[in-house]
């Protein structure tokens, strides 16, 4: 019962009206770098047991009831329910990022290669002018056949066989085309899996940031009141020390969670093509937009993955093009016809001059430079390259699928346990204030409950961005990301 009295005595002397220090800074608590809009902390800043300038804990002694202390964080406050979200990033992200832009110019290219290629097959057409003048020319010149005045030719050069050369350029130029078209489906893949993760990663650095700030803020309490009963005699110079050690590690752990937001939000522009919004919310995980089983998935990603089908396509152009290589060694058989008529000007002749032949020219390649050797030797190398790098696509697409599906199982056990770890964090705040409340706890006890639910609300902020990322990854490597997080983009 004596004992009883001076622990009553100790504590009014230690809580009688304790003041609130923001650690570092004795201003009001500034909120550097890039980290939340002003409006968002106004309600915190004005919230009397986390955020306000002062408080006073007097009545947890002298009041029989004692004060309730907050046992879980309400992220909605912080983070609204509407605003951003992945979907949004999505389509952002595939009308802003240069990398589609460039994908998208190689299948302009390829397509005026295709259309070039296509030329082969045509016949090369070509008019000429020419004019000639008696007093511009040689007595001594006996031999030149064309006469005073004008002429006007056409010559036209029809192929009829090269060895289906052009056949095979035409036919790589629109397998180029369809590697062309589908890296570009591959890219949008990877820009909206890289939309999706940053999206998630600003999620979760602005939830780490607002845990990092309410556990500092328990911190800062705690150290107060393990000062103000060492001054009164209550508390030995070691809790004092180790309540500030604490206090610094907080800090630190606050100061890296706004760069990592800082950094979260720089990709965020750079991917996106503007800065993460002041509203972004993240959609719930949907275990329908995945694979039921990882066989299904490494399945899917064979068929519809863009990198794997553009690896294909690519080596049928390779195959196309050593076959037009083979056939450089060919005999080329061209049908050449030709029109001229001259104008003259000599009042020797009484009509005017035509000229027409139609020709049939077989030439056969000997050697021109080892132009064509070299060719064929160069398309042989690129067939062994496209193979190979297609086996490498093949084995990097099924290491994703199989790596992101296992971290997705592993992604939701942790989820699991979180909750489950913040249902106990919860039960034993309750009982260290119930506890307090009997006067078997000090405050100190359950402010130690609730740091560990701050990190409990930390571990689940992790655990879900782990999940969600996964997500992405797996439906990005199965080639169904747009599908399913962004439908209306996949025709855009």
């Amino acid at each position: 019962m004596l004992l009883r009295l001076c622990q009553l005595l100790a504590a009014s002397t230690v809580f009688g009206s304790a003041t609130y220090v923001w650690a570092g800074d004795d201003a009001q608590p500034a909120f550097r770098g890039s980290v939340y809009p002003t409006e968002y902390l106004e309600p915190y800043l004005s919230e009397p047991f986390i955020y306000s300038k002062s408080y006073s804990v007097v009545a947890a002694v002298q009041s029989p009831q004692s004060p309730q202390i907050p046992t879980e964080i309400d992220s909605e406050k912080f983070l609204p329910s509407g605003g951003e979200r992945v979907a949004d990033a999505i389509r952002a992200a595939l009308a802003n990022n240069p990398q589609v832009e460039i994908a998208q110019s190689r299948v302009d290219a390829a397509a005026a290669d295709r259309f070039a290629a296509l030329g082969g097959f045509l016949p090369d057409v070509e008019v000429s002018a020419a004019y000639a003048d008696e007093s511009l020319r040689s007595s001594s010149l006996q031999t030149l056949q064309d006469r005073d005045g004008t002429t006007f030719g056409v010559t036209a050069v029809q192929p009829v066989s090269q060895g289906l050369s052009a056949f095979n350029r035409f036919r790589g130029a629109r397998a180029s085309l369809s590697e062309a078209d589908l890296s570009l489906a591959s890219v949008r893949q990877q820009t909206a899996l890289a939309a999706a993760r940053v999206h998630s990663a600003v999620v979760l650095a602005r939830e780490i940031v607002k845990h990092r700030v309410s556990n500092l803020s328990l911190l800062n309490r705690q150290y107060e009141i393990v000062r103000r009963r060492q001054e009164a005699g209550a508390q030995g110079r070691t809790g004092v020390e180790q309540a500030s050690a604490r206090r610094a590690q907080a800090q630190v752990a606050l100061g890296e969670a706004r760069s990592m937001l800082a950094e979260s939000e720089a990709a965020y522009r750079r991917i996106v093509g503007h800065g993460a919004p002041a509203e972004i919310a993240s959609d719930p995980y949907d275990s329908t937009k995945s694979p039921p089983t990882m066989l299904d998935a490494i399945a899917h990603a064979k068929q519809l993955n863009p990198s794997v089908n553009a690896a294909e396509a690519a080596v049928k152009a390779a195959k196309h093009s050593k076959s037009a290589a083979i056939g450089d060694f060919a005999p080329k058989v061209t049908l050449e016809g030709s029109y001229f008529q001259r104008f003259g000007a000599d009042q020797t002749l009484t009509q005017e001059d035509e000229e027409y032949q139609l020709v049939a020219r077989l030439r056969m390649p000997i050697f021109n430079q080892g132009r064509s050797i070299a060719g064929l030797r160069s398309a042989r190398a690129n067939v062994r390259q496209a193979r190979a790098n297609l086996d490498q696509t093949a084995l990097n697409v099924d290491e994703v699928v199989t790596r992101s599906w296992r971290q997705l199982a592993q992604a939701e056990v942790k989820r699991v346990a979180a909750r489950q770890g913040i249902e106990a964090a919860k039960q034993s705040v309750r009982g260290l204030q119930l506890e307090y409340e009997a006067g078997q706890r000090t405050v100190i006890d359950v402010l130690d409950g609730q740091r560990d639910l701050v990190q409990a609300e930390i571990a689940l902020s992790q655990a879900e961005f782990d999940l969600r990322v996964s997500q992405y990854e797996l439906t990005a490597a199965t080639g169904t990301i747009l599908q399913a997080f962004a439908a209306d983009a996949t025709t855009d």
